[in-house]
């Protein structure tokens, strides 16, 4: 008999014990504050300003990217550009070579045949230099080339050499006395100085 009462006993002891667990529960999830609006308000503007952000740097991120391939490409056609002004450039020196050369060598082919000419006289040699000085003369000309040096021209230390220096009264101050070799220019720019002697 005082089992089965111990038994009840116990029987509603249980039932006690779980349902003051569940109020316990209940009155913990009603003591949690709720947020306020105003929480609430700035949580969702901090999660916008979050938003904002990573769409800023993912979008920085895109545009450096396309800016170094920018850069990249315009490396490479600057490497290209610079490869092909070099090869260019070679090819205009080369190609200037072999036309003075193509100018030359016929006033060469006639100094070998009056070296070659055993059997002319002082007359005919004298007339062969002067041919051969006069197809030089023209070459020189269809370059673009102007001599220039002249006894009685004024002395201009930018285009002559002096290398001597004389009084004398047939020449005024600062006049060339005497050209020991004409200087050349093409267009604006000195070839070779005029190398002179200068009066006074």
């Amino acid at each position: 008999m005082a089992d089965e009462k111990k038994k009840e006993t116990a029987e509603e002891t249980e039932p006690n014990i779980e349902a003051n667990e569940k109020e316990e529960k209940a009155a913990g999830q009603e003591a949690a504050p709720e947020e306020k609006p105003e929480k609430q308000a700035e949580k969702k503007q901090e999660g916008k300003k979050a938003k904002k952000k990573a769409d800023k740097a993912a979008e920085l991120e895109a545009e450096l990217t396309k800016q170094k391939e920018h850069y990249l490409r315009l490396a490479a056609e600057y490497d290209n550009f610079r490869k092909r002004s070099q090869r260019e450039k070679d090819a205009v020196g080369s190609d200037m070579k072999a036309y003075i050369l193509g100018e030359i060598l016929p006033v060469i082919d006639n100094f070998e045949r009056a070296a070659g000419n055993s059997s002319a006289d002082f007359e005919s040699y004298r007339k062969g230099i002067e041919m051969t000085f006069e197809q030089m003369s023209n070459i020189i000309k269809k370059l673009g080339a102007e001599p220039f040096g002249e006894v009685g021209d004024k002395f201009d230390p930018n285009a002559y050499s002096a290398v001597m220096h004389i009084e004398s009264e047939d020449f005024g101050e600062n006049e060339v006395s005497q050209v020991f070799s004409k200087g050349y220019k093409l267009g604006d720019k000195i070839v070779r100085f005029a190398v002179v002697q200068v009066a006074n």
